[in-house]
């Protein structure tokens, strides 16, 4: 006794008590002072414990169940899998007269019955006998969870073959040696075990197909993400990058209250995917101009690019809050659309979040830029823009002639004349106009053209994620 109660979790005294109540049979009994349980009797004091919890039936009924089925935990567990325990007086599948007495009456709105009525989904019979008055329930809280009638009238069409099959199959099983009552309840029964069958592969099969768009909207989380550029080692160190943002942050200390220097030093540190130094300037512009759009849209790319999406949620809100039109509260908040698209691809309707990213970026350069990095950050901005949504925004010659300026200026000026922090700057924005004009010469069919650019951007930085997908765009 004393380990049985160990390993069930409940007390002697409940123990005994089911012994009395009949719940759990007898144990043997060797000694006069020894009792010798099985692992049946755990198996059956962890089924009563379950019944108790997923079904009405009082400890008695529990009892005479378990010993009609001889207390064997297998059937009992197989009873209760096919939701035996579940079932009462309306759940026979062969029709007898409408138990009346203790029926519950639910009312609904008068036009949601005609709808259901004009729907094909429920019969214009006035009362509504208990069937009707349940589907009506069911397709009522349906209604409430958002599932459009549709799908229930789709699906009715599949059920009314469905249903042919299984009464074809049950009269198809003999049963000579039961009379009529018995019929029915063996009937009952197997429409149960059939039910629960369908309800569990019906799940298993919607839980695969939403595995693999889950799966797919992760793939085009990483799709997003390979419009970011992110410098390799050799470039870094090509360029000296660690050593040139240590002087970098040495110039910001020397006059902390630069709102402009510090500006400058958080987009260099975003160019090179340096998000912590990011997140510090951005803090330190935040500390002298709270509502600094800038650093605000500086954060809130730095967290969309590491792709952590609930902090950029946050920043994207407070730049479209302000409706602030600076390319870097743009980009900001598409890639966090985007992201979000993305991320909800398996669980919702994504249409309108894209919609809105094509809105905001139909014209990303309406407000005129204040310097030279707003100018390329604008007219990359422009670039992704069109290669993301060539169609509906379609100004890709435009972004492909921008393109082809910058690149001519950046070609022709050093950094200090650009007015840019750092010379890796200028290289990264080299990549980056280069790598998207050869997206872009691609879609137009000037196929010589991009791989020129594509081969540039190998001869950049060949050991970058942009590098490798150049690469392949050249086969």
């Amino acid at each position: 006794m004393a380990e049985l109660v160990e390993v069930a979790g409940v007390s002697r005294d409940m123990i005994k008590y089911y012994l009395r109540a009949n719940l759990l049979p007898k144990p043997d009994k060797p000694r006069r002072n020894l009792s010798l349980y099985k692992e049946e009797h755990l198996l059956l004091i962890r089924l009563i414990l379950r019944i108790q919890q997923q079904t009405s039936l009082s400890l008695p009924e529990i009892a005479a169940a378990f010993k009609a089925a001889d207390y064997d935990p297998t059937t009992i567990e197989i009873e209760l899998l096919s939701d035996k325990y579940h079932g009462g007086r309306r759940d026979l599948i062969i029709p007898f007269e409408a138990d009346t007495g203790n029926k519950v009456s639910l009312s609904f709105p008068q036009e949601f019955l005609e709808e259901l009525n004009s729907a094909g989904l429920l019969a214009n019979t006035r009362p509504l006998d208990d069937d009707q008055v349940e589907v009506a329930g069911l397709l009522w809280a349906a209604r409430n969870e958002g599932v459009p009638l549709s799908f229930f009238q789709t699906a009715q069409e599949s059920l009314q073959t469905l249903a042919q099959l299984e009464v074809d199959a049950l009269i198809e099983i003999q049963r000579p040696e039961l009379n009529y009552g018995a019929v029915v309840a063996s009937v009952t029964n197997t429409d149960r075990v059939i039910n629960r069958w369908i309800v569990s592969k019906k799940t298993s099969l919607a839980r695969e197909m939403f595995q693999r768009i889950i799966e797919n909207s992760e793939n085009a989380l990483s799709t997003i993400h390979q419009a970011i550029y992110f410098p390799s080692k050799v470039f870094r160190k090509r360029f000296r990058i660690d050593e040139e943002l240590l002087l970098l942050g040495k110039r910001v200390a020397a006059d902390p209250r630069d709102l402009e220097r510090i500006h400058c030093a958080s987009r260099a540190c975003l160019l090179l995917t340096e998000f912590e130094r990011v997140l510090g300037f951005a803090d330190a512009a935040l500390a002298i101009r709270p509502n600094d759009d800038l650093a605000i849209a500086c954060k809130c790319l730095a967290f969309a690019m590491a792709n952590k999406l609930e902090e950029a949620q946050l920043y994207a809100t407070q730049l479209e809050a302000s409706d602030s039109r600076h390319p870097m509260a743009l980009e900001g908040r598409l890639l966090t659309l985007l992201m979000r698209a993305a991320k909800l691809g398996g669980m919702s309707d994504t249409t309108e979040l894209l919609k809105e990213a094509v809105e905001l970026f139909r014209d990303p350069a309406s407000t005129p830029p204040k310097g030279e990095m707003d100018r390329l950050e604008a007219c990359l901005l422009q670039a992704r823009a069109n290669t993301l949504f060539p169609d509906a925004i379609n100004k890709g010659l435009e972004a492909i002639k921008a393109l082809e300026a910058m690149l001519k200026r950046l070609h022709s000026h050093s950094f200090e004349e650009l007015g840019l922090p750092l010379e890796g700057i200028k290289a990264v924005y080299q990549v980056c106009a280069n790598y998207h004009l050869g997206q872009l010469l691609e879609t137009q069919g000037n196929i010589a053209g991009a791989r020129e650019c594509f081969e540039r951007v190998i001869q950049l930085d060949p050991s970058s994620n942009f590098g490798e997908m150049a690469y392949l765009r050249l086969g």
